[in-house]
């Protein structure tokens, strides 16, 4: 089977949950035996050299990418006022991407095209017109759900103004070009539910994301109990739902916390750490920024928090942190497509009053963390192998190729 992965953002290095989920779909791509090519945007925001890339990566996924200025310009926001395109979307459109997708196509035939992101069915006509192939689509958010809860809290009153509006384009967007695809496989129940309302009849399923387990065969989860407890959160911080529950967790979680834990020693790590951030740490809170390995980072570290307030999918980095045998204290819409049970294998906290007392009951019991650890890592072997889970994908497509030979 011939297939064409085009994604919206570097897949490798996996920097991020989001690139790490694609990345994680083309390595059980591999091994699951597919004729594979990866094309990639490669955004200005977050410019990846490709030279840094692996020979044997570029070789195995053929691999090629095109620049794309993705940079919000507030001039080119002032012009969107007047047209009917979310500005969210109109920076994907470019016309070496387009340039670049037309001769590939142009040059090979594909069984199926999967779509990484929303934003790519800026070019499903150009797809149409040059091949034949499946085009599957593979959400990791449904996005203007992510919008919509963020805007709630929105207070500034021209950014809510034009969040709003450009809420309003994405969602339609989002809703007139699902039903493009031949099929569609979000990472959640939840997101099926969602994309399911609008895309009737559709060939759709959930298979959420992979883990490669085969980056844990030096990993010893014994050692983030040598210096309990220390809690962290680790996270792409140009990723809006993550800044703003960082906000929430140090505005209104960290004191309560600190008060009742004196010596906690409570972690933030992630790309692009926001300033105001780095001012605020002190000896109970410590501010690190971006991390480079981020295995080794945590292996000293049993406690994640994820305090998400908006977002939709599957939380990569959840993912991860319970492959890892991480204890991980989440919202429940952090906990989103996770098949968890409360108490055994992840906890829950929807206010800073219930944040802090998880942490406490975290802080207070090593062994309720490695108990909870161990059944976080049954789970992920059992829901999120990233070569079972891409056979899973392979077999849609199989019944998608077969639909039209019955």
């Amino acid at each position: 089977m011939k297939v064409l992965q085009i994604c919206h953002k570097m897949p490798n290095p996996p920097s991020d949950g989001g690139a790490q989920a694609i990345h994680n779909t083309t390595l059980g791509f591999l091994k699951s035996g597919i004729d594979l090519k990866v094309l990639s945007m490669n955004p200005t925001r977050n410019q990846i050299d490709i030279g840094s890339l692996s020979e044997d990566y570029l070789k195995r996924t053929k691999f090629e990418a095109v620049v794309v200025d993705t940079k919000v310009k507030p001039l080119q926001i002032l012009f969107n006022f007047f047209k009917k395109e979310s500005y969210f979307i109109e920076r994907f459109k470019s016309n070496a991407f387009e340039l670049k997708l037309k001769s590939l196509l142009s040059d090979n035939e594909y069984d199926v095209i999967q779509l990484e992101h929303l934003y790519l069915f800026l070019y499903v006509d150009l797809i149409r017109s040059h091949s034949k192939a499946k085009i599957v689509y593979r959400p990791q958010n449904v996005e203007y759900v992510i919008w919509e809860r963020f805007l709630e809290k929105v207070q500034n009153p021209l950014k809510r103004y034009f969040l709003k509006i450009a809420t309003k384009r994405l969602k339609k967007f989002e809703m007139e070009n699902s039903s493009k695809a031949d099929g569609i496989i979000t990472l959640t129940p939840d997101d099926l539910k969602i994309i399911g309302s609008f895309t009737p009849n559709k060939p759709s399923l959930d298979i959420p994301m992979g883990f490669v387990f085969d980056d844990l065969n030096e990993f010893d989860a014994s050692e983030q109990f040598e210096n309990f407890p220390i809690f962290y959160h680790l996270g792409s911080m140009d990723w809006m739902p993550n800044e703003e529950a960082i906000d929430w967790f140090v505005n209104e979680i960290s004191d309560l916390a600190i008060q009742k834990m004196p010596d906690i020693k409570i972690h933030l790590a992630g790309r692009n750490m926001q300033d105001r951030f780095f001012k605020k740490q002190h000896s109970n809170l410590i501010v690190e920024g971006e991390i480079t390995d981020a295995i080794n980072y945590q292996k000293d570290k049993a406690i994640m928090i994820v305090p998400l307030l908006s977002g939709s999918g599957i939380r990569a980095k959840i993912v991860e942190g319970i492959a890892l045998g991480k204890t991980i204290i989440t919202t429940t819409i952090g906990a989103q497509g996770i098949n968890y049970i409360e108490g055994e294998n992840l906890l829950i906290a929807d206010t800073p009053q219930e944040f802090v007392e998880q942490m406490y009951r975290c802080y207070s019991s090593k062994e309720l963390c490695m108990k909870i650890g161990v059944n976080a890592q049954e789970l992920a072997k059992e829901e999120y192998h990233y070569v079972s889970n891409a056979k899973r994908i392979v077999s849609f497509y199989n019944t998608l190729l077969t639909a039209d030979e019955k």
